[in-house]
């Protein structure tokens, strides 16, 4: 007997797995390398472009432009070509952007590259996350998108290692020589990604992996609009994260140098253990939220974030720094994949893309503002520590806004 929701071919491993890894591996560039490496690029560039704070939160801000505007064509796009190509095709934009990056000096050419980086990146992270929920039943879903959003852990300790290592060379600064290392990785994966993901388990001949509900997901008694109000709901929730994640991984490499006077090399060993750390996260609060459900699993996230905020909050104190390094990588991506993870649980998994991909697009106008408003706090008060405080008062909101959610397995 064939055992359902496993595989037709039970001693095989199933294939969402390798769906799984290479979505990981997608994600290493989506979001390691096309975002993340910013935060370990920012000094250097700073360093030779005389940029100020507020230019760097401008950068950043391109880049999240760009990334709205995937998000924005994503539901449009991705029923056209499918995850497969969507992916592949995204990483080969975030490969020639890169190199565009590597070629230039000028701010505004910087900019509107970044802008197009940013469009790669959310090319690859909706659709990568949002297949999980046609390969997975909800009984492992937390999982798999926590195997996912491993991926960026890894481009972090790359570019927390590389970074501060390169010299000039071959006629580019440092930071162009980063560029360029990274285009090359963008491009092998999208091969890699082209050669083994799939849209559909149809396509293998397998059902969804893990044990399917009784209950087809998305078909709860929840009305449209009890749904609607719980899309908005969650999409504040997700808003709050995008702002205070993306101030802390675009600036904290700057307060280790500026603040904390620690050199290069230092800091960008500290931000390879962060990448370290968050491999794991996804993993850890996918199987939490697994066991405990969403809401609950979302709440105890924004606790552990909340203290990594404020532990950097007030001003350069050492022990603080590491403790903040520490749990932030402990919950760096917990957030994303239990919000991937519900969009397949509460809408089902035909429109959990659509879910995610208005879900994403607040995350994105969080991230997008967060940054910025830093990046010119910063500048009036002299340093990140003000903006890491409010972090931490958000990151609190988060917690009450997270247990206030309606949601089918509220039970739990």
């Amino acid at each position: 007997m064939v055992d359902q929701g496993v595989s037709i071919a039970p001693r095989r491993v199933h294939y969402a797995w390798t769906v799984a890894f290479a979505g990981a591996a997608a994600m290493v560039c989506g979001l390691g390398l096309a975002r993340f490496a910013f935060g370990m690029m920012l000094p250097s560039m700073s360093a030779s472009l005389g940029l100020s704070y507020g230019q760097g939160g401008v950068l950043g801000f391109a880049n999240m432009a760009g990334y709205l505007i995937a998000i924005l064509l994503a539901p449009l796009v991705l029923p056209r070509i499918g995850t497969r190509i969507a992916v592949t095709a995204n990483l080969v934009l975030i490969a020639l952007s890169m190199l565009g990056m590597a070629a230039t000096e000028s701010f505004s050419a910087l900019c509107a590259l970044y802008v197009v980086t940013g469009i790669g990146s959310g090319g690859v992270v909706l659709p990568a996350m949002s297949v999980m929920a046609q390969w997975f039943f909800p009984s492992h879903r937390g999982l798999a998108a926590g195997l996912v959003m491993s991926g960026p852990g890894f481009g972090i300790i790359l570019s927390g290692f590389i970074v501060p290592r390169l010299a000039p060379a071959y006629g580019l600064l440092s930071w162009q020589l980063g560029w360029a290392i990274f285009a090359l990785i963008c491009a092998a994966v999208a091969v890699l990604a082209f050669t083994l993901i799939r849209n559909h388990p149809d396509t293998k001949g397998h059902l969804p992996f893990g044990k399917a509900p009784a209950t087809p997901p998305g078909s709860s008694p929840m009305s449209r609009s009890a749904k609607l109000r719980l899309l908005v709901h969650m999409g504040v929730i997700f808003a709050i994260y995008g702002a205070v994640y993306m101030l802390y991984v675009t600036f904290i490499v700057t307060s280790m140098v500026d603040t904390f006077s620690l050199g290069e090399a230092l800091a960008g060993d500290l931000w390879a253990w962060f990448g370290f750390l968050s491999i794991f996260s996804g993993i850890l609060f996918g199987v939490v939220s697994d066991r405990i459900g969403r809401r609950r699993g979302m709440a105890v996230a924004f606790s552990v974030l909340a203290v990594s905020f404020l532990s950097v909050g007030f001003g350069p104190w050492m022990p603080g720094l590491y403790v903040s390094i520490i749990l932030f990588g402990l919950a760096a991506w917990s957030i994303p994949v239990i919000m991937a993870a519900s969009a397949g649980d509460f809408f089902g998994s035909a429109a959990a893309a659509n879910a995610l991909a208005a879900l994403t697009f607040a995350f994105s106008g969080g991230q997008a503002t967060g940054p910025v408003l830093a990046g010119f706090l910063a500048e009036r008060t002299g340093d990140f520590s003000a903006s890491y405080a409010l972090s931490g008062a958000a990151a609190v909101l988060a917690i009450g806004l997270s247990l206030l959610l309606k949601t089918p397995d509220a039970s739990k």
